[in-house]
């Protein structure tokens, strides 16, 4: 694992395009194309502005999402719908993207869908809650055992977070670990604080550490005040 200090939210963004763009760029070198999985909420918004018009042969690199609440794509809280407003424009409109839900109804027949559709990630760009989860490996969800076994032979899962809404599809840590290059972007210092207990030992009580105490896909961390 790196880690990465950035002085304020604008260096983070620089930074993070770079972090993300580098590995992308070599992997279209090496094998022709690229997969991108990128996280949702509002805090990528702006690196998903900078990182559209990073100089890469977008109409090669293949992106999806790290996690997606069950709703309908044009819902207000769909990661597919801010990806598609925020990051599928300029060079970046290029990208080819599928989303994870396609009935809000069906989460098993849209899991199928996502799990026959998932291709091996280059790049898997991720946020972390205050409560220390990741993706949507939320503590104390009944399917957390699953999304914390490195063997999990699916690379998606169902997810019922305990508090958050929305039933949930998300990649488990055996997926991630499958990735060449995790890139975690964290904020703030109550997160600072949650993230550094992560790194005092593994605990299911803070999915998040699964990933710093891990020694197969590369990690590095960039947190902003």
């Amino acid at each position: 694992m790196k880690r990465f200090e950035c002085p304020d939210n604008a260096a983070q963004v620089a930074a993070l395009v770079q972090a993300v763009r580098q590995p992308l760029a070599a992997a279209l070198d090496a094998d022709g194309s690229a997969v991108l999985a990128v996280s949702g909420g509002r805090s990528p918004v702006p690196l998903f502005h900078a990182l559209r018009n990073a100089d890469l042969d977008w109409s090669r690199v293949w992106i999806t999402l790290v996690d997606e609440r069950c709703v309908a794509p044009d819902h207000t809280d769909s990661n597919e719908r801010l990806v598609r407003e925020h990051l599928l424009a300029g060079q970046a409109a290029a990208a080819c993207f599928a989303g994870l839900v396609r009935d809000p109804a069906d989460i098993l027949g849209s899991l199928t869908a996502a799990n026959g559709a998932a291709r091996p990630i280059t790049v898997a760009l991720l946020g972390m809650g205050e409560d220390g989860h990741t993706a949507s490996l939320f503590p104390g969800a009944p399917e957390l055992a699953a999304g914390l076994d490195p063997n999990c032979p699916a690379r998606y899962i169902a997810v019922t977070p305990p508090a958050a809404p929305y039933a949930r599809i998300s990649l488990n840590l055996s997926a991630l670990l499958q990735a060449r290059r995790l890139v975690l972007a964290i904020a703030g210092q109550a997160k600072r604080r949650v993230f550094d207990a992560a790194c005092a030992a593994f605990s299911p009580d803070l999915p998040i550490s699964a990933l710093i105490h891990q020694t197969q896909a590369p990690l590095d961390v960039y947190w902003t005040p």
